[in-house]
């Protein structure tokens, strides 16, 4: 079976359309959703109609249960607290109703979907680095653990001899005596140096994780966000990738 596996949209209906029209020529047999469909970017209720149009497994980002009053703004920074409050003003009763339904981890046999952290899932802590991992691997009961949040593309592997090993390639072939926490990145705010839209691929058949960098008119998309009013700094970073 071919999962698409994505996260992060925030609002960036450039970057999601660019991302649906991949997955369109990919014959996934299932899609999962990471969370925060919504937050910083200028089409919030655009992006949710798309994503409703996936039909995905849907798990909950921060800014999702913001918007929802599942959390509180003071866990966010400036920027992101004036997008989340812009945000809930755009929303309708059909898309909070929606948002409503994301639940927080999502299981198979073989893997484990999460937005940021399998500890305390719901206090959406970040894994920015091998003790982080470790924390993880600790709760990780399956083979893989696929995890969005920090916007970063980029792979833990927890080696047979304990070691762990963070690999940034696009490509990984899975070993079945280790296990990985699989950083899909971000499809609407990349923040890996990389302004390319990123999504992820998994076959659990051939065993193994794909990432694809995609182009898209990231001046429309800051342009939005400038046109709304919504802080400037949303539309540099798009250019950045940072």
């Amino acid at each position: 079976m071919k999962y698409g596996i994505f996260s992060d949209v925030h609002g960036n209906l450039e970057a999601f359309e660019s991302a649906c029209d991949y997955y369109d020529n990919c014959k996934i047999d299932k899609f999962i959703f990471l969370g925060d469909i919504v937050g910083y970017g200028a089409n919030p209720r655009e992006c949710i109609s798309l994503l409703k149009k996936l039909k995905p497994v849907l798990i909950a980002g921060n800014h999702d249960f913001a918007v929802l009053n599942k959390i509180r703004l003071n866990f966010f920074n400036p920027y992101a607290k004036a997008a989340i409050k812009w945000t809930k003003k755009q929303l309708k009763f059909e898309d909070f109703k929606y948002l409503n339904k994301f639940e927080l981890i999502y299981e198979e046999d073989k893997f484990i979907g999460v937005q940021g952290s399998l500890a305390n899932p719901e206090k959406f802590y970040y894994i920015n680095d091998k003790n982080e991992a470790l924390i993880n691997f600790n709760c990780l009961k399956k083979n893989i653990c696929f995890v969005g949040h920090s916007h970063r593309m980029g792979t833990y592997e927890l080696k047979e001899d304990g070691s762990i090993l963070y690999i940034r390639s696009k490509y990984i072939k899975l070993n079945c005596n280790a296990k990985y926490i699989v950083n899909v990145g971000s499809v609407g705010q990349p923040r890996d140096g990389d302004p390319k839209s990123c999504l992820c691929i998994y076959d659990n058949v051939k065993d193994d994780v794909e990432f694809f960098r995609l182009e898209y008119d990231i001046k429309k998309a800051a342009d939005k966000i400038v046109l709304n009013g919504l802080p400037l700094r949303l539309a540099d970073r798009l250019y950045e990738g940072y």
